[in-house]
């Protein structure tokens, strides 16, 4: 009774076999080995949480706030985000918040449960805009209590609501704020978000130097507030070529989809604008061929992505990798010959907001096939031809209209309606099938197809990519990655916005269900892992989850397999 009266907002316990507890890290960059240069002189350390089994019995006197500290500086953040003037963020700021007493059901900095068998499986989990490494703990929670170790950065590009950078004493020395751009794509808004990107993809590079060093017993400073103690993870977490899941939300999804293909293609990556089609080529991240990660990244890595946001992938200067397949498409195919019943090991899932974008979902579709350019190129012209119909259609209803009309009316009659869109009154060109200003940004417009769209396909380059460890057999078998959709889902159903502000999601959003859609994404994400011979366990009471394929496919009415293309 009192907990449904509490005005205070909550996030739902995790439900997994396994207690979950957490803990903050800040490490100073100068401590992590890596030949990368900084994008961003001021990014003097590196943050993230760790979500983590720990043992039934473990206790902690702290909670674990949602929101970070200084929570006034957050408050006053997210009011600017949200569109609030400066004066009323400020003023809000100095006011008691409802926000500040929302805690993460998690144990604050308790030990690390030893793993029963083999380590622990790992998931770097990349945030959207307006996130920060708390924003999406309902889902890296989740996992957590179902045997995974994740790592949720906050990343200093600019898209969080505001970053804070401490130092040795635990000072703040320097203040990242929120970088707004438009989200129409213009060359100015694209070079800006590459250059978040080159942030976002560097970051991620530093975490997975500092959990591999951290595995191998190597202890960091650690500026993060509050620490009650350092957490083990010697020998505790599944490292070995292809085991890491790298899964993000909006562009924390197209963060990793750059930062997979880029690791996976950098022996093929265009060494002048004759490689690359002509274009402008600026790659935003290299590694070495020596580097860990590319031992790590291979075509059989799981990715995740939650409703994908494409836009920060299609500069002119990055086009090359955005032609090239998911890695996915070079994976060696071990489970079953038949690949109708063998478990994809990249997946997107899509909220009902985003599938109603037709350009994002176009767009998405595209990513994920074989060949992206044709994709694309296959959207433009079937767009073209509804376009053309409906001009059609409405070039007869006007002539219809016009027979049965004096004469004096017809050429008033034809300024009413434009012939190149069909749209009620009083409205814009795009209104009646995007009622969203940003959601015309994603045009599928004749740029978009590269010269080598009049090639008949556009093969994966030559290669032989190394996996040392693996034991996997070879075959010239490909699995593609699976594309789903959740209906009466909106953007924020996919982090802990939905469950937090069930109401704004409900009625503004017209969402349903936001602890449903959180634990279907979990669910996903933990199949692909098993998929890859991960100790995952499942969410639900079967020992087995065949969400992805088989008949758990079928039970979920809010679980929709999306085809790549048309049949």
């Amino acid at each position: 009774m009192f907990s449904s009266l509490n005005p205070i907002p909550s996030l739902p316990e995790y439900t997994g076999p396994y207690k979950v507890a957490t803990t903050e890290f800040e490490i100073p960059i100068s401590e992590i080995q890596s030949s990368s240069t900084v994008p961003d002189s001021q990014i003097s350390t590196v943050k993230f949480r760790l979500f983590y089994p720990t043992s039934p019995d473990s206790t902690s006197k702290q909670s674990v706030y949602w929101l970070p500290n200084p929570q006034n500086k957050w408050v006053e953040a997210y009011a600017s985000f949200m569109g609030a003037g400066s004066t009323f963020s400020t003023l809000l700021s100095h006011l008691p918040s409802l926000l500040n007493y929302i805690t993460i059901p998690a144990i604050k900095d308790a030990p690390l449960l030893p793993p029963e068998t083999s380590p622990w499986p790992v998931c770097i989990f990349s945030h959207g805009l307006g996130g920060n490494y708390n924003t999406y703990s309902s889902i890296v929670g989740s996992l957590a209590s179902c045997g995974v170790v994740c790592i949720a950065p906050e990343h200093r590009d600019g898209s969080a609501p505001v970053s804070f950078i401490r130092n040795a004493e635990g000072k703040i020395v320097a203040t990242i704020p929120y970088q707004k751009h438009s989200h129409s794509p213009s060359t100015e808004v694209l070079n800006a978000r590459n250059d978040q990107l080159r942030i976002r993809l560097w970051e991620l590079e530093l975490i997975y130097m500092v959990i591999q060093s951290m595995n191998d017993g190597k202890q960091f400073t650690n500026y993060a507030e509050d620490v009650q103690s350092y957490i083990n993870l010697k020998n505790q977490v599944n490292l070995q070529p292809g085991k890491v899941t790298w899964a993000g939300h909006s562009f924390g999804a197209a963060t990793q989809t750059q930062f997979v293909k880029s690791i996976f293609y950098h022996q093929h990556l265009p060494t002048n604008n004759e490689d690359a089609a002509g274009w402008n080529w600026t790659p935003l991240y290299q590694t070495t061929s020596n580097s860990d990660l590319v031992k790590q990244i291979t075509a059989q890595s799981p990715v995740a992505l939650l409703d994908l946001w494409t836009m920060p992938l299609r500069s002119e200067t990055t086009k090359w990798l955005w032609e090239r397949p998911m890695p996915c498409y070079a994976r060696d195919h071990w489970l079953n010959t038949d690949n109708k019943n063998s478990t994809p090991n990249t997946i997107a899932i899509m909220s009902a907001e985003f599938h109603n974008w037709t350009e994002m979902l176009n767009r998405t579709r595209a990513l994920l096939s074989k060949s992206p350019v044709e994709a694309i190129a296959l959207f433009k012209n079937k767009q073209s031809g509804k376009e053309g119909s409906r001009a059609a259609s409405i070039q007869e209803r006007k002539a219809q209209e016009a027979s049965k009309l004096p004469s004096k009316l017809i050429p008033e009659l034809s300024k009413q309606e434009p012939t190149s869109q069909c749209s009620s009154a009083g409205s814009s060109p795009d209104s009646s099938r995007d009622p969203s200003p940003a959601r015309s940004t994603e045009s599928l417009d004749p740029s978009d197809v590269s010269p080598a769209s009049s090639q008949s396909s556009l093969p994966l380059p030559e290669y032989q990519h190394e996996t040392s460890a693996s034991t996997e057999t070879s075959s010239t078998s490909a699995i593609e990655p699976h594309l789903y959709l959740i209906p009466q889902s909106a953007h924020l159903s996919q982090s802990d916005f939905g469950p937090l502000f069930p109401s704004l999601v409900k009625y503004v959003m017209k969402a349903i269900e936001p602890e449903k859609t959180l634990e279907l994404n979990v669910r996903a994400i933990a199949a692909v892992m098993k998929g890859r011979d991960l100790p995952v366990k499942t969410l639900v009471k079967a020992e087995e989850d065949h969400i992805l394929n088989g008949d758990d496919l079928a039970k979920e009415p809010r679980w929709v397999r999306l085809p790549l293309v048309d049949a």
